[in-house]
């Protein structure tokens, strides 16, 4: 889970811009946030469900709080989910936590953040015990500028095996964005908040019955819900028109920020920026991003992932990631990673760091320096030079043990020549 953790909202798309609120609506819910920031506050320091104690909070949402928390027995950190007391009136909230807790128990898969637990505490607010993530998410990686074209290759790849593993259980995410996928050190992607998926339940190996099983409807026909800078074009048609495609249209959104450090489209009206995804082209990275270079081949690929028509994009997961392997520039994805991973965290001065084996092809020799300073080599040269030199003058210079024999030898032949010639 990530401290800046946010959830879309169910919205509809009207022509009509809305009213604005009135002054006493927005006093109502700022003393209701803080009011529910200081009860979100006071569970610090205690222990859920006799195992799991909170230790510190990350995030606070318009459904509940994010915490850090310690299995008090395995004593390994968590993420702790739990829904305001309020919220548990709302069944479509209550819908969406447990579907969170539904995917995040059923996919395993390690660019997927898992579940582990879900319950009610004693006052009736649900919770869910999530995989800790530690690290930043995309967005907050997106905001300090555009990434290397091989990192974000090497994200891209692993967003989509995560997506392939949900997709072949019939789960589409439906709100996949920067905030909700989060980055270990190394740039290791994990997927989190499936609260607003799509689940194929019959796909999934549950032991209910089927008619027991959660229903896959989450709002009423003509609700469009997500969030809109990453919506899907066919999401027009309504939720149930959102397939596995919709969530490739995303990442192409992701893929166009992480490497111009730019959203295709500029808006920050949602009805407009619905209408951009539906019929505007996304400008090319030279028109976006002037300044950022850019490998010509990553245009075509992003484009084909942002297509209007979801029948013109990538048809499925697996597809992506073989145009994205078919890429000069992926030969060394996560080379590039774990050398922006030993910046960050270095190795203890006692031990001692082998750089990795070059391969035959596509190599840069460069990379590999980063691993020593430049003093530490020149040192290892100039005494592989010395030793060379003393290895050959040795070759060269006979012993005293070889002299001595090469004089026997001279002698015991003019004494066989000798008694020869009697």
């Amino acid at each position: 889970m990530s401290p800046t953790h946010e959830s879309a909202q169910s919205i509809e798309i009207d022509d009509e811009a809305e009213a604005e609120q009135p002054a006493d609506v927005d006093q109502a819910n700022e003393e209701a946030h803080q009011k529910a920031l200081e009860r979100a506050r006071d569970l610090i320091g205690q222990t859920i469900s006799e195992r799991y104690r909170i230790i510190d909070l990350l995030a606070m949402g318009g459904m509940g709080a994010v915490y850090l928390g310690e299995h008090v027995l395995m004593h390994k950190r968590i993420a702790v989910k739990i829904l305001h007391p309020e919220s548990d009136d709302n069944p479509e909230i209550v819908a969406r936590f447990e579907r969170e807790a539904l995917v995040g128990a059923h996919i395993d898969n390690p660019n997927i953040a898992h579940a582990t637990d879900f319950g009610k505490l004693d006052d009736g607010s649900y919770f869910l015990i999530l995989e800790y993530v530690e690290g930043k998410n995309l967005a907050e990686v997106i905001r300090e500028g555009p990434m290397k074209p091989r990192t974000v290759v090497h994200v891209a790849r692993q967003i989509l095996l995560g997506l392939q593993a949900a997709h072949e259980l019939g789960i589409v995410h439906r709100d996949l964005k920067p905030r909700n996928v989060m980055l270990e050190s190394g740039f290791v992607a994990k997927l989190i908040d499936f609260g607003f998926a799509k689940v194929s339940v019959g796909k999934l190996p549950l032991t209910v019955p089927k008619e027991g099983r959660p229903p896959s409807r989450l709002t009423g026909v003509g609700v469009i819900f997500g969030t809109i800078n990453y919506l899907a074009p066919e999401a027009a048609h309504g939720m149930d028109a959102v397939d596995e495609r919709a969530d490739l249209y995303a990442l192409g959104v992701m893929m166009y920020e992480m490497l111009t450090g730019k959203h295709p489209f500029d808006s920050t009206d949602p009805v407009e920026m619905f209408s951009h995804h539906r019929t505007t082209p996304p400008p090319r990275f030279s028109v976006r991003a002037p300044d950022v270079t850019i490998p010509a081949e990553l245009e075509p690929l992003v484009g084909r992932l942002l297509e209007k028509d979801p029948y013109e994009r990538f048809q499925n997961a697996a597809a992506a990631i073989e145009a994205l392997d078919a890429l000069s520039i992926s030969s060394e994805p996560v080379e590039e990673a774990a050398v922006r991973s030993r910046k960050i965290t270095p190795p203890p001065p006692s031990v001692s760091t082998r750089p990795p084996e070059q391969s035959s092809a596509n190599t840069e020799p460069a990379k590999v320096a980063e691993a020593a300073p430049a003093s530490a080599v020149r040192k290892k040269k100039k005494k592989a030079r010395a030793d060379e030199l003393a290895r050959r003058a040795a070759e060269k210079k006979p012993s005293a043990i070889n002299y001595t024999l090469a004089v026997i030898a001279i002698v015991a032949v003019a004494a066989a020549a000798f008694f020869a010639s009697r």
